[in-house]
């Protein structure tokens, strides 16, 4: 028998518990802390709660995963009234033609079912909620009405087209005007989603991505959603995008038809020339139906996020879309760092006057400073965390291994000794 070294196995199990406390710190520095004014005291800087943490979308997609058997329906009923369509929110099973033939169209198979997923894509104000509303029937979404964000997670609305069984999946956007959640937080929740999809072998049949028609200019926003949708998504799989521009009632045809123009000559020509579609929504059920239907028949992927996660202990800063987020991370710290050593100095230069208003103003920007360049430190962990996560498993799995190895040794030499004892006396009793 291999003689296995206890001290080795100790030493692997140190060095993972110091690759983890290394992880563990703050990715920069604590600010420091400005001059304080003879007259007045420094007000103490707090840290705003972090969002919850999302669980009904890996929730839902367990659902979608393990749906009982039910009833099938037949293909000639269309489930187009949207009364009818949420009235039940149960999923169902879509029948065979009447050659015993699968239905027409390559569908994502669990169990007994046949159903698509398709996710709905665009900045915050692009009408995303608004088009899973109007596809599902469903009034109680939670539609925005004001510059901030009405979607914080990832939540799935399902619904029958043409006898087919529709998961949208509503995403929020990148650069959202809603300071609680950052571009680093919705990567992390549109990846946890994927991942979990992916691990259920759950395809997208298709992606929509909607831009509203009422934006007068391409403002970076707009760019940067649109640079990493592509990240997100991969250029292998765009035959399977369809961008869609909303908000027609807000400007006049003329001016909507030269803004689309300039979309699908400029921002969009790359992405069009690789097989993506373009379409307009008409605010109505028809429409979203319409424009779902290109999708419903695509041979379902997994998109370059779920394929560069897959790869094991990866972590969110090493994707593609990631690598564009960190890189944005680290030059707004840089930013706010110089900003930050100005302010000292000026409070310094300051600190001896009488301008109690002045130094109140500064101190004020100062907090407000140390408050960005920290949501930048919380950004960079959440970057890093899914590593993080893997090492303290693989830990966790070494020191299980270990335990039963010394276990399973343990009580190997404890027979063979009494297998020895017992053939000791016999001899001896010969």
């Amino acid at each position: 028998m291999a003689r296995i070294n206890k001290v080795d196995g100790d030493n692997a199990a140190k060095a993972h518990s110091v690759k983890l406390s290394s992880l563990a710190q703050d990715p920069s520095p604590t600010p420091p802390t400005p001059p304080t004014p003879a007259t007045q005291q420094a007000p103490a800087s707090t840290n705003p709660p972090l969002p919850d943490e999302p669980t009904n979308s890996v929730a839902q997609v367990d659902a979608i995963a393990s749906q009982p058997e039910r009833e099938p329906v037949s293909l000639d009923r269309h489930v187009d009234d949207p009364s009818e369509s949420s009235a039940d929110s149960s999923h169902t099973v879509c029948t065979d033609d009447a050659d015993g033939e699968p239905a027409e169209g390559d569908f994502t198979e669990w169990g007994e079912e046949r159903e698509v997923l398709i996710a709905v894509m665009g900045m915050t104000g692009a009408g995303k909620t608004t088009f899973i509303s109007k596809a599902t029937g469903k009034q109680d979404i939670g539609i925005g009405h004001d510059l901030k964000s009405s979607t914080r997670e990832i939540t799935i609305h399902s619904t029958k087209i043409d006898g087919i069984t529709v998961h949208f999946i509503d995403t929020p956007g990148f650069c959202d005007s809603d300071v609680n959640i950052s571009d680093a937080k919705v990567l992390e929740l549109i990846a946890e989603y994927l991942n979990t999809a992916y691990n259920k072998d759950q395809k997208l049949n298709g992606i929509i991505y909607l831009h509203p028609i009422s934006e007068t200019r391409m403002k970076g926003p707009a760019v940067k959603n649109l640079s990493l949708f592509q990240k997100l998504v991969g250029d292998d799989n765009l035959k399977n995008v369809v961008f869609i521009t909303s908000m027609w009632s807000e400007c006049s045809d003329e001016v909507g038809a030269h803004r689309e123009q300039q979309l699908h000559s400029d921002f969009w020509r790359f992405m069009l020339d690789c097989g993506a579609a373009t379409e307009r929504f008409q605010n109505t059920p028809e429409s979203a139906h319409d424009l779902t239907r290109m999708l419903i028949k695509n041979a379902p992927v997994y998109v370059q996020l779920q394929k560069e996660m897959s790869k094991g202990d990866i972590s969110l800063k090493e994707t593609t879309a990631g690598m564009e987020i960190m890189e944005d991370i680290i030059k707004a710290r840089a930013e706010h760092q110089k900003e930050m050593e100005e302010t000292i100095e000026m409070i310094y230069s300051i600190q001896h006057g009488n301008n109690e208003k002045v130094i109140r103003t500064l101190r004020k920007h100062y907090d407000e400073l140390v408050e960005k360049i920290e949501q930048t430190q919380r950004d960079e962990r959440v970057m890093i965390e899914r590593r993080h996560r893997k090492l303290e498993e693989d830990l966790r799995i070494v020191k299980t291994q270990r335990n039963a190895i010394a276990t399973f040794l343990g009580g190997t030499i404890a027979y063979l000794l009494a297998i020895g004892l017992e053939a000791y006396l016999q001899r001896s009793n010969l």
